[in-house]
């Protein structure tokens, strides 16, 4: 009788004390696939390492590329139901894919069903935690962004067309009938850039974007009507084309605020507090240092841009040349380096050479403002109204007509290059440097790089809201290290270039692109201003990290991405 009751005291005791972390785990999900691909599953379970601190690293797009091997793989023939066993007590991630051609690797050409386990629709890899317990309902959605199609398309005021490998958006009109031209178009592809990259990428969150951006974007914008008719266009030519309009992870229709979050991306940082931006760099050389090259004295801008790198590589898959001629009187026409969606642009040139490119900056401490104009659109209205007699006071004094509530231009805290064809002025290149609250232009020789004929930016301030004797810090707070290298180094080889007298070209561009970039360049773009030669690097669709300036170069003439 007493050995009985010591039996069930210590089953009874088994079922009711805390699991101890040393023993096996389960994971249990399902694979959820709506498309017509078929292929076999493969289900990579990711083991997270912990610090030392007990700290857990998530898993990163590096890791999803190749840099982590999973601990455990499974293959399913088809999607559906998938099942680990004999796991440590530790904390994992879940990726899967559908291996279509069967090589047993992601692949983005032609892009594989891919899905991840997250806590919420538009998440990011969640964290599994098997230390307490099992873990069941661990789904992964897979999905597909859609390509641009192989061959061109025309419809009335616009056409997509590939011109030299890359697609051309042609848009012609007015503004209402180059928004529909331009929804008709590109309309599956401006739902996969809005919902892979801003919403998933950007935001990580449907609930997020919907609870923090999308009031922000309705209450604190002030769009010109001119911009809101097009957008309306843009919309009425989606549906019209006749796409499948539901965004699923808003389990809704795409609609007008969410294609003002795409033109609106960099205003996130006005809406929200963001990390200090470690993203895009950009030069300028003329005169003197490009007299001895083939430019003979001509402008060179370049521009890498970085950052906007999601996992899908939807920001490779999906950029977009556009090609703009507007019918209304005195307008000029653009070209723009963007995705699709983009009524207004922060990558552009005019056809008389004029160049206006963006890159995330600052910003002071203060309160979210509001009369907020977008600068993806204040930059198109300039391109499309100023041009070759640009100077640093014409510029600024155009822009300040878009301040905001806070008294600056550019929301978001930003660093805009502007250039123009090089003939003998004074300032061919200059940059605007502002926030919500303020802003200053920088001309050559300000600062450092000395010489009068170059001009170069990354993503902090050297005038607005900078101290010369804190170097390290930008309104106080400490600078990017990644902007600061980027600086240091594109700064120190054109210095080292002017002591040598060294004559600057296409070469030499190609190579400060090279050396400030760190695996997050999605694009790069060189423009030969005297020449009005666009050459343009797009990242490749390996699953690897993102390095265009190292890539294939193509060569536009302005005009020919303009011939219909």
């Amino acid at each position: 009788m007493k050995a009985r009751f010591c039996i069930i005291f210590l089953t009874i005791l088994g079922l009711t004390c805390p699991v101890t972390s040393d023993q096996a785990r389960s994971l249990y999900g399902t694979i959820l696939y709506e498309g017509t691909d078929q292929g076999p599953i493969k289900v990579l379970l990711y083991r997270l390492h912990e610090s030392s601190e007990g700290k857990v690293r998530r898993l990163s797009k590096r890791d999803v590329y190749g840099a982590e091997d999973p601990y455990k793989i499974l293959t399913l023939d088809k999607p559906g139901s998938y099942y680990f066993s004999n796991l440590p007590a530790k904390n994992y991630s879940v990726v899967a894919f559908m291996d279509v051609d069967k090589d047993g690797r992601l692949d983005f050409n032609p892009p594989e069903p891919l899905g991840w386990y997250a806590s919420q629709p538009g998440g990011r890899y969640s964290l599994i935690d098997l230390t307490e317990s099992d873990q069941r309902n661990v789904d992964c959605l897979l999905r597909t962004p859609a390509p641009f199609p192989g061959k061109d398309k025309r419809i009335e005021h616009g056409a997509l067309r590939w011109i030299h490998g890359l697609p051309v958006l042609q848009l012609w009109g007015t503004a209402n009938e180059r928004g529909y031209a331009h929804g008709y178009l590109v309309g599956k592809q401006i739902i996969d850039f809005f919902e892979f990259y801003i919403v998933e990428d950007s935001w990580n969150s449907a609930k997020r974007y919907e609870e923090i951006f999308v009031p922000f974007l309705e209450n604190y914008l002030n769009c010109p009507p001119e911009f809101l008719l097009e957008c309306d266009a843009v919309i009425k030519g989606m549906k019209d084309s006749g796409i499948d309009m539901r965004v699923k992870s808003l389990e809704r229709e795409f609609n007008r605020t969410d294609l003002l979050a795409v033109n609106a991306y960099i205003e996130r940082r006005a809406a929200f507090p963001s990390r200090s931006p470690s993203s895009c760099t950009q030069f300028a050389f003329w005169g003197a240092l490009t007299q001895d090259s083939p430019q003979k004295g001509g402008l060179i801008a370049a521009r890498n841009m970085d950052g906007e790198c999601d996992v899908r590589k939807v920001t490779v898959s999906h950029f977009l040349l556009f090609a703009v001629d507007p019918a209304e009187p005195g307008y000029k026409r653009w070209f723009s380096a963007m995705w699709p969606g983009f009524v207004g642009t922060i990558s552009g040139i005019n056809e008389e050479g004029f160049y206006s490119m963006e890159n995330a900056g600052g910003t002071g401490p203060g309160p979210v403002v509001g009369n907020i104009v977008p600068c993806s659109w204040v930059q198109r209205n300039i391109l499309e109204k100023e041009g070759s007699e640009a100077t640093p006071e014409k510029i600024l004094n155009r822009i300040e007509q878009f301040k905001c509530e806070g008294g600056g231009i550019t929301a978001p805290g930003s660093i805009i290059l502007w250039a123009v064809p090089f003939h003998n002025q004074e300032a061919p290149a200059f940059v605007y440097e502002g926030d919500r609250f303020g802003g200053a232009m920088r001309t050559p020789a300000k600062v450092m790089p000395v010489h009068p004929h170059n001009i170069m930016a990354s993503n902090h301030h050297k005038v607005y809201g900078y101290n010369p004797d804190q170097p390290g810090l930008s309104f106080g707070k400490p600078v990017s290290f990644s902007s600061r290298w980027r600086y240091e180094v594109g700064m120190n080889e054109l210095e080292a270039w002017s002591r040598a007298g060294k004559a600057l070209g296409l070469t030499e561009a190609k190579r400060l692109l090279q050396i400030v970039s760190h695996g997050s360049t999605e694009y790069s773009v060189i423009f030969l201003a005297n020449q009005m030669k666009i050459l343009v690097a797009v990242d490749d669709l390996k699953t690897d990290m993102w390095d265009a300036p190292y890539l294939s170069w193509r060569e536009y003439q302005f005009e020919e991405l303009f011939a219909r």
